[in-house]
């Protein structure tokens, strides 16, 4: 007997046709499958939101960053980096 390999994706994508057949659970899916009835419940909105295409890998990258440095502040030294270019950088001056 081969090996039958799957992508996650195309995983998802049977996840989402089973449950839509109503013959299963969301509990019973989960446990089938290997996940959290919260991550179920999480492809279908995303499948129902954009299809296939919604049940990709997301980045998980946060939008913003609290500790970021503002962005006035960074045009202020890039300027006087550009008005002062032979000035050396680092701590060790």
């Amino acid at each position: 007997m081969p090996w039958c390999e799957t992508s996650p994706m195309e995983q998802r994508l049977e996840f989402v046709r089973e449950f839509a057949t109503g013959l299963f659970t969301m509990t019973e899916l989960a446990v089938q499958y290997g996940i959290s009835r919260k991550t179920g419940y999480k492809w279908l909105e995303r499948y129902e939101a954009d299809g296939a295409r919604g049940l990709h890998d997301h980045s998980r990258r946060p939008h913003q960053s609290p500790h970021a440095t503002d962005l006035e502040l960074i045009e202020a030294l890039l300027a006087v980096r550009r008005r002062h270019p032979r000035w050396k950088t680092g701590a060790a001056l």
